[in-house]
């Protein structure tokens, strides 16, 4: 039997209500869980920029709490991007100041951090 995998991706904002989106990350897992075997393998990606990293990592924990409660496995996966933000004005686009002498610094170009949990059901379980 060959497995397929099915990425469902959830992006975490700061305004995200934890129960809400804990609940919808278990119907996604679950999904996968109860078709059997012949189901594609259902992984979830939990995305957040760096100011929602916190409440994503608490959704992704208690995620994982009541999978293992209901005697199911799952399999985690975390890691951090950088992208550079394009809001960010160029150098062509800035006003230029009196300061652009010496001992002048330019900015520095903003780079936004953003945290992707991968979660992936091992086995069939009963989720809570």
């Amino acid at each position: 039997m060959a497995e397929e995998e099915n990425v469902r991706r959830i992006t975490i904002k700061s305004n995200s209500v934890i129960s809400k989106t804990v609940t919808r990350c278990l119907n996604v897992l679950k999904t996968g869980a109860a078709d059997g075997e012949n189901a594609k393998k259902e992984v979830l990606e939990v995305m957040a920029d760096a100011r929602a990293a916190g409440k994503a990592i608490t959704i992704v924990e208690i995620v994982k709490r009541r999978i293992t409660e209901g005697g199911g496995k799952i399999i985690q996966t975390t890691r951090v991007q950088e992208q550079p933000d394009e809001d960010v004005t160029t150098e062509e686009q800035q006003p230029k100041t009196h300061l652009q002498g010496e001992g002048y610094k330019k900015p520095r170009k903003k780079v936004n951090a953003q945290i992707i949990i991968a979660l992936e059901n091992e086995a069939k379980s009963n989720v809570v």
